[in-house]
């Protein structure tokens, strides 16, 4: 059996809080390729209001897929 081979892409994305910026990174690249196994956050951002309050935030993430067979090179 051969291991599979993984790429990995870095990708970001915005929402009003933490989790739905994440998932719509997550959401948006299991969009365009398949078998996302992999996420990791690389760093979390922000836009702030004149009190300092937060009104939405940044995400980086490394996403993570298998290569299908034939496409390493892509």
């Amino acid at each position: 059996m051969v291991n599979p081979i993984t790429k990995t892409v870095r990708l970001a994305g915005r929402a009003s809080n933490i989790e739905d910026a994440i998932t719509t990174v997550l959401g948006r690249a299991a969009q365009t390729v398949e078998q996302v196994v992999t996420f990791r956050v690389v760093e979390i951002g922000g836009t702030v209001d004149a009190a300092g309050v937060p009104t939405g935030y940044e995400v980086t993430v490394d996403v993570t897929f298998t290569v299908r067979p034939g496409e390493e090179s892509a």
